[in-house]
C-alpha cells in the first residue's frame, strides 16, 4: 500500500467522520413532503404546506434565529404546519427545538404551531427550550407524548383541538400548560408539570355559543366532553398550580392528580378559582392523589446550562 493511498484513506475517513454542516432556511414554504436530519437553522418562518409531511429524524436539532422585526419582545422565527409533522425521538436520541443564539433565552422565536392541518401530527421524545410557546396547537389533531418542556415562555398552547398530551415534563416555564378557547376535546394524563410560575392555565373561548356566558350560568359548561385532567403530577409551581382563567364560570372536575399533598387545605392555595374571585367556578380537586403519580413525564432528562 502506498503513501499516498494510506493518506487518501486517512483524510476520506476524516472528512466522513466530520459531521455535516447545518442547512439555514430563510422564509419559505415546503411544498413536498420533507425530511430533516443533522441540525436545521430556521430565520424566519417556515411553512409545511397542506399537502406536505415534514419528518424529523431522531437527534436533530432545530435552532431558531432570533429576528424581532415587529420589536415586541418575541422572536419572529417559526415552523408554521398546515400539512402534518412527524417528529418522532427517542429516549436516547431526542429532537431539540432551541434557540440559535449564543447566549439563549426565553422568547428567542415564536414556535412550532399546528394550524388546521387536517392531518394526524406525532411529535414524541423532543426537547422544546426558549420559545414564546414551545408548541401551539389550533384546529388540529395532535399526538403529543414524552417531550420535555424547558425555558419556555409557555410549554403549549391549545384551543379547538383534539389533543392527547401524556408523559410530558414541563419545568422552569413561564406557563407549564395554556389550554384557551376551551374547545377540545383535550386528555391530559401522566404529564409531569412543576417548577414553573404557572403550571395549567385555563381560558374558555370569548365566542358566545349556546348561552355561554347567560347570567343564569346556563347551556352546557364547556368542559363536559372537552376536557380531562388526570393522573398528572402538577405540584411545586412558583405562583398556581391550577389558574382559572378569565369568565371560566363553571365547576372544573380535576381529580386523579398530585397536587404535592393528598390534602385538600394544603394544595387550594396554589389553585385559583372561586374561591379567590366570586366569578370564576370552583377546581373539584378530589377525589385527590395520595402520592406522586408513578411514571409520570417524559422519562427525559431536560438539557442542563439554561438560566431560568
Amino acid at each position: 500500500m502506498t503513501r499516498l493511498y494510506i493518506i487518501y484513506i486517512a483524510l476520506f475517513t476524516l472528512l466522513a467522520a466530520r459531521p455535516a454542516a447545518a442547512v439555514e432556511l430563510r422564509g419559505q414554504v415546503l411544498r413536498g413532503d420533507t425530511e430533516w436530519s443533522g441540525e436545521v437553522v430556521v430565520a424566519g418562518v417556515v411553512v409545511v404546506s397542506r399537502a406536505a409531511t415534514l419528518t424529523i429524524r431522531p437527534g436533530t436539532k432545530v435552532l431558531f434565529r432570533r429576528i424581532d422585526r415587529d420589536r415586541d419582545g418575541v422572536g419572529d422565527s417559526e415552523l408554521r404546519v398546515l400539512g402534518r409533522l412527524e417528529a418522532r425521538g427517542t429516549a436516547a436520541s431526542p429532537i431539540v427545538f432551541a434557540s440559535a443564539e449564543r447566549i439563549p433565552a426565553r422568547k428567542d422565536w415564536s414556535y412550532v404551531l399546528l394550524f388546521a392541518s387536517g392531518a394526524v401530527n406525532r411529535i414524541g421524545y423532543c426537547v422544546f427550550r426558549h420559545a414564546f410557546s414551545g408548541l401551539q396547537v389550533h384546529f388540529s389533531t395532535a399526538e403529543v407524548d414524552h417531550n420535555v418542556f424547558i425555558n419556555n415562555n409557555e410549554g403549549i398552547r391549545f384551543g379547538r383541538a383534539k389533543l392527547k398530551l401524556d408523559h410530558n415534563t414541563f419545568v422552569n416555564n413561564h406557563i407549564g400548560v395554556r389550554f384557551t378557547r376551551m374547545e377540545g376535546p383535550a386528555e391530559i394524563t401522566a404529564n409531569e408539570i412543576h417548577g414553573n410560575d404557572t403550571g395549567v392555565f385555563l381560558v374558555p373561548s370569548g365566542q358566545n355559543i349556546v348561552d355561554f356566558f347567560d347570567p343564569g350560568r346556563g347551556g352546557r359548561p364547556w368542559n363536559e366532553g372537552h376536557l380531562v385532567i388526570t393522573g398528572n403530577n402538577i405540584h411545586a409551581n412558583r405562583d398556581y398550580n391550577l389558574k382559572l382563567g378569565a369568565k371560566q364560570m363553571w365547576d372544573l372536575q380535576v381529580g386523579g392528580n398530585w397536587w404535592g399533598t393528598p390534602r385538600k387545605q394544603e394544595a387550594a392555595p396554589l389553585v385559583y378559582d372561586q374561591a379567590d374571585d366570586p366569578e370564576l367556578g370552583r377546581a373539584l380537586l378530589a377525589p385527590m392523589a395520595p402520592a406522586p403519580i408513578t411514571g409520570a413525564g417524559a422519562g427525559l432528562t431536560p438539557l442542563p446550562g439554561d438560566q431560568p
